[in-house]
């Protein structure tokens, strides 16, 4: 079930958000926990928006704020799509009002496309040295840990921990540092025989 999963040419993730701070902030907590073990997230879909033909000024502060929110998502979540899904009057009940919101949601994109192609995981070499790459969008340095147990590699972001299981390339290497760039954790292995170092987290 895992490898299906984490297959991104078979299996995408699409994270779901309400215009709301604290909706927003467990939804960036989520997309680096997914991150983290390799799950795909190819969009974000932004939900619940008020209509842009409600003009009644007592929805004014109330569009404001989704309009705030929205800028928030757009650019933290880029450079994922942000799909828009407006209020609806009613529930979305039966096959022919699914249909109504997927036309609304998705227009002219295929929905069982990729809208995203990522590339959570990757490994690639750099001078002597190998540098393993992760993405990990929105964590913090002060909550990721990195250990190494034999041909292991443990990453830990929050009160979640992955074990990575080196190839051969990196197994018989030493671990010089690791470092956060941009939205991604670095980790340099060489094979001098010097002493392995966490570098800077």
């Amino acid at each position: 079930m895992r490898e299906l999963l984490t297959d991104g040419g078979a299996t995408s993730v699409r994270l779901v958000v309400n215009p709301e701070r604290m909706v927003i902030a467990e939804a960036r907590r989520m997309y680096t926990y997914l991150s983290l073990f390799g799950y795909r997230v190819d969009a974000v879909i932004a939900n619940r928006l008020l209509p842009e033909a409600i003009t009644d000024p007592w929805f004014k502060a109330w569009k404001e704020a989704h309009a705030e929110h929205m800028a928030s998502i757009e650019e933290g979540f880029a450079p994922l799509p942000v799909l828009r899904a407006e209020l609806a009057p009613d529930e979305l009940v039966g096959l022919d009002r699914l249909r109504q919101f997927g036309e609304m949601l998705y227009g002219d994109r295929d929905p069982a496309a990729v809208l995203h192609e990522g590339d959570p995981l990757r490994i690639e070499r750099r001078g002597s040295g190998y540098v393993l790459s992760l993405t990990l969008p929105f964590a913090e340095r002060d909550e990721l840990d990195l250990g190494r147990v034999d041909g292991e590699l443990l990453v830990r972001v929050g009160p979640y921990r992955r074990s990575l299981l080196l190839p051969d390339s990196l197994r018989r290497r030493r671990v010089q540092g690791a470092r956060m760039v941009g939205d991604r954790l670095e980790v340099t292995f060489v094979a001098d025989g010097g002493p392995e170092a966490r570098g800077d987290r």
